[in-house]
């Protein structure tokens, strides 16, 4: 269980570029790195992806893309910490996201509200959505 995502401000200002690069599609990406402790992880490689769906409202990360990160990272010793997407609305699960959640138990969902220009993390941590801190250095 994570409660903390360790990421830098180089990540942060990436995912907004290519959130607003993307807009008004929902932007997309995954997030790696490898766990400090079992409530700690720190981000060390994202990988921004299309969004497969082309959608304002939702997104989806092609299978076969998805699988070479996950390999590639896996290769370098890293974990899948997290995904990422954007919002054009407030930084929170919508109810689509909330199922695919369940998906995810204990990965992250790191959010980009575009609208407010802010970034919120969540987990689904035993069929509850919590939230999860995100600390920038």
């Amino acid at each position: 269980m994570i409660i903390v995502m360790r990421l830098k401000e180089q990540h942060l200002s990436m995912l907004r570029r290519e959130a607003r690069k993307a807009y008004p599609l929902e932007a997309c990406g995954l997030l790696f790195g490898k766990f400090a402790d079992k409530t700690e992880a720190v981000v060390t490689k994202i990988v921004v992806t299309s969004n497969a769906l082309k959608s304002t409202t939702r997104f989806e990360i092609d299978p076969e893309t998805f699988y070479d990160a996950l390999t590639r990272a896996d290769k370098g010793g890293l974990k899948l910490i997290g995904l990422f997407h954007s919002h054009p609305a407030p930084a929170e699960p919508s109810q689509v996201d909330i199922e695919f959640m369940r998906l995810w138990n204990g990965v992250v969902w790191l959010i980009l509200s575009l609208t407010e220009d802010e970034f919120a993390a969540f987990q689904m941590i035993n069929g509850k959505v919590r939230s999860a801190t995100i600390k920038v250095e």
